[in-house]
């Protein structure tokens, strides 16, 4: 049985799933001590991705990102790009999901 992947720190503060029937995020921990159940991120609409991909950044640790020929963004200015759904804001929006649906898929064949 594969095992869970270990999350620390800053991350573990980041929404894994959000549930749209409550319009509440789900976190990791709920998740493994069995309170709440992982909603597939297919099932959510475009906006509702969204609007976890801006949780997602808004509740990580402070950072500043660069794309090569653009200026640095600090990451209130990231979650106002992934709201605007400016390109640097789809981009981010697209890479974080990608990594949460491999996540999620390593957290359900775990639990």
């Amino acid at each position: 049985m594969p095992s869970l992947p270990d999350i620390k720190g800053p991350d573990r503060n980041k929404p894994l799933c959000y549930d749209p029937q409550r319009d509440k995020f789900i976190y990791y921990d709920e998740l493994i001590e069995g309170t709440e159940k992982i909603v597939p991120l297919e099932t959510l609409t475009h906006e509702q991705r969204k609007k976890l991909a801006a949780e997602r950044n808004r509740a990580g640790s402070d950072y500043t990102a660069q794309v090569l020929s653009g200026a640095a963004h600090t990451r209130d200015e990231v979650t106002e790009d992934i709201l605007a759904e400016t390109d640097f804001g789809k981009m981010h929006t697209e890479a974080d999901l990608s990594y949460l649906s491999d996540l999620l898929k390593q957290i359900e064949e775990a639990l």
